[in-house]
């Protein structure tokens, strides 16, 4: 266990998001034509990496741990982000087994003076198989909202994850689906303040998770609004 605690220390203190600044102060200037690519963007953050196993809790069961996305390079079209950029979000999570191969989860934080909080249901499609080299498959429903003092978000997603049950290290991909509703506090443009835009795009993830005894940790890839975003996490799970 202490072994596993160290690793844990090390990686939540690593998946903090070392991109450089994301800058969004700079969407007080910002014009109207950046308002959906900048939507995009912090919808693919707010999206990926909030799961990375397909295999349920079960029931009382119970994880807790960091989860962290970074976008190698702003929308096109997002003039609010800094191009050739990279900017980041880490969230911690919470989630606990329910009856019925359902988990529920919470999630929240705050980087850069952008808060987020949100969290959601998953349902595993089929009994639960930890038989080795068996695939487990899960849909998940999640909603979040992200304050900012010059804009708000209001994000909502579904995935499938399927993964397979691989001893230390186990593969899993998913495919999920984007909504982004983005409105706009305070801008230096009066037309602008107060306006909404709504955004929809498909997220496709590959990646691997490594359990170490309790704990685990692991990376993954995402595809989505024609960007790529790392995704990391480490936690403990019960």
């Amino acid at each position: 266990m202490t072994k596993t605690a160290l690793l844990f220390v090390f990686a939540a203190l690593c998946l903090a998001p070392r991109a450089g600044a994301a800058g969004y102060d700079a969407f007080k200037t910002a014009d109207e034509a950046a308002l959906k690519p900048f939507a995009r963007d912090i919808g693919a953050l707010l999206g990926s990496g909030s799961n990375q196993t397909a295999r349920p809790l079960g029931f009382s069961g119970f994880d807790i741990g960091v989860r962290a996305a970074a976008q190698f390079n702003p929308a096109r079209g997002d003039t609010v982000l800094k191009k050739n950029n990279t900017f980041g979000l880490g969230l911690v999570q919470a989630e606990i087994g329910m009856p019925y191969r359902v988990d529920g989860f919470v999630r929240g934080g705050v980087y850069e003076g952008l808060a987020v909080a949100g969290g959601g249901l998953r349902y595993g499609l089929w009994n639960v198989s930890d038989e080795k080299n068996k695939i487990n498959a899960m849909i998940t429903g999640m909603a979040d909202m992200a304050v900012h003092r010059y804009f708000s978000a209001l994000h909502f997603s579904t995935s499938l994850v399927c993964s397979m049950n691989v001893p230390v290290v186990a593969p899993y991909v998913g495919v999920g689906f984007d909504f982004t509703r983005l409105e706009a506090q305070v801008n230096d443009d009066p037309s602008i303040a107060g306006k909404k835009v709504s955004v929809s795009e498909p997220r496709f993830t590959a990646g691997v998770r490594a359990k170490i005894n309790l704990g685990y940790l692991g990376c993954g890839v995402t595809y989505t609004n024609e960007r790529m975003l790392a995704g990391a996490s480490a936690g403990f799970r019960f």
